[in-house]
């Protein structure tokens, strides 16, 4: 099996292991709200570039957690979002990057996959043509470089 294969089975294995995420996806980000199938909370999972060097090769994802916002027609004169399931939605798709970011932190698996950078969590509101919400952050995932020269 090859480097990015692995990652990408470890990636998809840690958000499966969440009881808290339905689907998984491997579709450019800007593709992932498409699927009429979708059951939320949805991880997506974009490979956006590899590197390689003499001993690891380096797999860039930019990893997005988004649960589809829900609106119920209560008169509210609160500016707080009360009408809408925003802040669990906020905290749900939180607490599945936490566990994510948390495991790989660990750098603890068969494959010697090892967090090499990680950026800040950015916050989805409102989000794409669903009306979702959630977190997207991009991650550097490395693997050692198995391949063999001449």
């Amino acid at each position: 099996m090859n480097e990015i294969t692995k990652v990408y089975d470890y990636v998809i294995n840690l958000f499966n292991s969440n009881e808290l995420v339905n689907t998984i996806s491997i579709v450019p980000t800007i593709e992932m709200d498409n699927n009429k199938e979708n059951i939320y909370p949805l991880v997506n999972a974009d490979l956006t570039a590899t590197a390689i060097e003499d001993n690891i090769i380096i797999c860039d994802f930019e990893i997005t957690i988004v649960q589809q916002r829900n609106t119920t027609t209560i008169k509210t004169d609160s500016k707080l979002l009360n009408d809408t399931n925003y802040l669990d939605n906020m905290n749900e798709t939180h607490s599945i990057a936490a566990r994510f970011i948390n495991v790989v932190s660990e750098q603890n698996n068969d494959d010697n996959i090892e967090l090499n950078s990680l950026s800040k969590l950015k916050p989805l509101k409102n989000w794409g043509r669903n009306s979702l919400d959630g977190f997207q952050f991009n991650v550097s995932l490395s693997i050692p470089n198995s391949g063999k020269s001449c």
